[in-house]
């Protein structure tokens, strides 16, 4: 009898799965994709992450790789939205490695989004009809090599030659936790084209290092050139906000004139209310050093933000999170509101 029965309940399922062939496998989203406990937020659990937003809203995100680090990691770009929309806007964070809070942040962003997709709403503009109009490129870890080294020393480099050279190369603050370059020890933040190796005296150091050396030349990392070519890509890009740490402030002027001064301090005004981040002031802060700010803004005509969240020294504690978080969870809304 009890064969009989494993036999019949057998049947049924297979019968199942012809009806329905996705039957078997049906299942909706978790509950809660991105952790935000973990102490960390390594580069594998972003990926994990990433699969899971592809897997279960796929309807509402993208996702694509602008190419591989020297130490083989994918950079992986997340589209929210349409991808054919006729505007973008691009937001990027964790250029420097050690400011990785910054991605655990952007994908508690996307998470949001992509549950409200359907539901939410600013200024009674429904998210999927803004998305639909403004397309979100969203690079949550340019640096992942360097991410890995801050989190876990040089042990997690899989690249001998690499890891050889990292031993050489000098760490400022002492340990490897405080490392901002890439696996290269290239600052990536010095690496684009304007104002390259221009700056104050200290901006620069003459050889690989844990920061502050910007390359043989500009564009010379993977990971510039994977940021650059996504930036020159976009038809009709009207906005990047680009995640750093520390100090609560946000920069915004590096020399803009015209109609392009007067889009990105309209973008400033409304970061500075959203977020409560003070602006710097014109004229404080020297607009060179090959940074990607200044770049979008003086090179490329995109208006940027250079946006620098947290207060404590980086890595952020943990304590911390909660507050960027809420100060900065509605920034991707109103961009591309603002922009639309």
């Amino acid at each position: 009898m009890r064969n009989r029965t494993h036999r019949v309940l057998a049947l049924l399922l297979l019968v199942t799965v012809f009806l329905w062939p996705g039957a078997a496998y049906a299942e909706g989203p978790p509950k809660n994709i991105v952790d935000e406990t973990d102490k960390k937020y390594s580069y594998n659990d972003m990926v994990k992450d990433l699969k899971q937003f592809e897997k279960y809203y796929s309807d509402r995100v993208t996702l694509k790789s602008l190419g591989k680090t020297a130490d083989k990691r994918e950079i992986y770009c997340v589209i929210l939205g349409n991808p054919d929309a006729k505007k973008q806007i691009v937001v990027q964070a964790s250029m420097h490695a050690r400011e990785y809070m910054n991605t655990q942040m952007i994908m508690e962003c996307l998470e949001r989004y992509v549950k409200k997709y359907e539901t939410g709403s600013y200024k009674k503009m429904k998210y999927k009809d803004l998305f639909n109009k403004v397309a979100v490129y969203i690079v949550p870890m340019v640096n992942p090599d360097g991410v890995t080294i801050s989190q876990y020393g040089i042990k997690k480099i899989k690249d001998k030659k690499l890891r050889k050279k990292l031993k050489k190369m000098k760490k400022y603050g002492g340990s490897y936790k405080y490392w901002k370059a890439n696996a290269r020890g290239v600052d990536l933040n010095r690496n684009f084209k304007r104002g390259w190796k221009k700056g104050a005296k200290g901006d620069f150091v003459s050889k690989p290092a844990s920061e502050r050396y910007p390359g043989k030349k500009p564009l010379s990392e993977k990971e510039s050139i994977a940021l650059n070519s996504l930036m020159k890509s976009l038809p009709n890009a009207r906005a990047c906000l680009s995640y750093h740490s520390r100090g609560q402030i946000i920069y915004w002027y590096v020399g803009q004139k015209g109609s392009l001064k007067k889009r990105t301090k309209k973008l400033a005004d409304m970061a500075k209310k959203t977020t409560g981040y003070k602006l710097v002031a014109p004229g404080t802060y020297y607009p060179g050093r090959g940074e990607f700010g200044n770049y979008c803004n003086m090179n490329l005509k995109i208006p940027n933000l250079t946006i620098e969240t947290g207060k404590g020294k980086c890595p952020l504690s943990r304590k911390e999170f909660s507050k960027i978080y809420k100060k900065n969870k509605t920034m991707i809304e109103k961009t591309a509101y603002l922009v639309k």
